[in-house]
């Protein structure tokens, strides 16, 4: 791939972003909100795409902020080196570097004592310094000095058509424009030559921030297209044709689908990993991929949820609300769940007339007056089965007394009339007893009570 040397050029400073701090003991001037690149922006026929930007965009923190790019000679060089330090360096630094979106944003900070020991320092402040009075209006612009190697590769992203697209980008310095160094607005006004620390040279390109990040810079139509084309499709329509883009890029027999859809990008799961994919639709109804694909950990709560293909949180949380408002959902596609789902909603947030509502508080009445009685024949059942265990053992208690009984009747009657086993365990009930009565069975009293001859007195008892 080509190595290159690219200036994007972007505007930096009106006075509603302009504050000051101390730091170290020096005051500085504060230019917030400076937006070195935008996500997925095609810029002389280059796209940068999201991912590249997020893997890189760090690498600026600290850097510093020369004014105007460094030079030697007719050559540019990195800010780092030596001589362009001694040229070129005014006491400016990029500082707290993040993402807003789309945008990369930092601030840069510049120390006031320091630009003031130096010419190129003394014009920034003048400049600034009349912004502030209100004197200017006239704004000051930044430009984004970096490296990267272009892979031959065509599309289009946000309208604009690019042949090339950027990789492995290294940030060497952000630029504070002088007044008389406006940047080039084409590839052919901005070509130069930059020279690495290995002394080769590469060609160096300017490109407009600003106008890139503008998608109708290539006509009126891609700006109606950009903004308003999706309105002329239903979501079925759009998730169709997402489908269809997806499966055309790619290969085998992992075909993944959209997941999530907004009017701009979507979601979709592919070989273990879940993206965020930006689209446009074209007035055929198709989908087209915008940039490419950024990797993402979805967490809509306090968890991380990653999905497979066999497994769809949202459809799952869809297809269990509407099966409980007796909706059938079997069959059905994603489309015409969500399109259920939406209706359902609809329904629900409609205002209840009075008929509907006598109806529904007679449903549900209806509903707590059977889930009562079904609670009430539950608990009767428990108290039966309480109450049978309880007494289960008395139970068995007098059942075996009444054996010991009928085995006592038994043995008296077969003493009595000499029956035999058979015959006499064959006996039961009243017949048994009859029998058992014509046994004369006697018990005695205890032997105290007992007469001894018929010349003994009853009181002569012992004691």
């Amino acid at each position: 791939m080509k190595l290159s040397s690219i200036h994007v050029k972007s505007l930096a400073v009106n006075s509603s972003n302009i504050s000051t701090e101390t730091i170290d003991g020096d005051e500085h001037i504060v230019i917030r909100g400076v937006v070195p690149v935008i996500d997925d922006v095609v810029m002389n026929g280059g796209l940068y795409p999201a991912s590249e930007i997020n893997s890189s965009f760090k690498s600026m923190e600290g850097r510093q902020c020369p004014y105007g790019h460094p030079k030697i000679g007719t050559d540019y060089v990195s800010a780092d080196m030596p001589r362009a330090v001694n040229q070129y360096h005014i006491g400016a630094w990029a500082e707290n570097v993040r993402k807003d979106g789309e945008k990369v944003i930092m601030d840069v900070k510049v120390n006031r004592r320091f630009a003031d020991g130096c010419e190129k320092g003394k014009e920034f402040l003048s400049r600034i310094d009349d912004i502030i009075a209100g004197n200017s209006s006239d704004p000051i612009h930044v430009s984004t000095g970096l490296l990267l190697q272009r892979e031959q590769n065509k599309g289009k992203s946000k309208g604009k058509a690019y042949t090339w697209v950027a990789r492995n980008m290294h940030f060497d310095h952000i630029a504070i424009l002088p007044a008389s160094e406006p940047g080039a607005a084409t590839p052919e006004d901005g070509v130069g030559m930059f020279v690495n620390s290995e002394g080769e040279k590469l060609e160096t390109e300017t490109a407009e921030l600003i106008d890139a990040a503008n998608c109708t810079q290539e006509g009126l139509f891609n700006k109606a297209k950009f903004f308003f084309a999706n309105n002329s499709f239903s979501f079925e329509d759009i998730y169709s044709a997402l489908r269809a883009a997806l499966r055309n890029a790619s290969s085998g027999d992992d075909w993944p689908y959209p997941e999530m859809v907004w009017p701009d990008k979507f979601i979709y799961y592919k070989s273990g990993k879940t993206y965020q994919q930006k689209y446009l639709m074209n007035d055929d109804g198709d989908a087209e991929l915008v940039g490419e694909p950024i990797e993402v950990v979805r967490k809509p709560t306090e968890y991380e949820v990653k999905t497979n293909k066999e497994t769809n949180p949202m459809k799952e949380i869809i297809t269990n609300a509407l099966k409980a408002k007796g909706i059938e959902t079997e069959g059905k596609s994603d489309a015409e769940l969500l399109d259920a789902y939406t209706k359902m909603n609809a329904e629900e947030k409609k205002e209840e007339t009075p008929e509907e509502k006598a109806a529904r508080e007679k449903k549900e009445k209806a509903e707590k007056d059977k889930a009562d009685t079904a609670n009430n024949s539950e608990l009767q059942q428990q108290i039966t089965a309480a109450v049978n265990a309880a007494i289960a053992p008395l139970q068995a208690q007098l059942n075996a007394n009444a054996d010991k009984e009928v085995n006592a009747m038994r043995d008296a009657v077969k003493a009595k009339f000499g029956m035999s086993d058979i015959a006499v365990n064959a006996l039961s009930g009243d017949p048994l007893k009859e029998l058992y009565a014509q046994c004369n069975v006697s018990h005695g009293l205890n032997g105290s009570f007992q007469q001894v001859n018929s010349s003994q007195s009853v009181s002569d008892m012992p004691e």
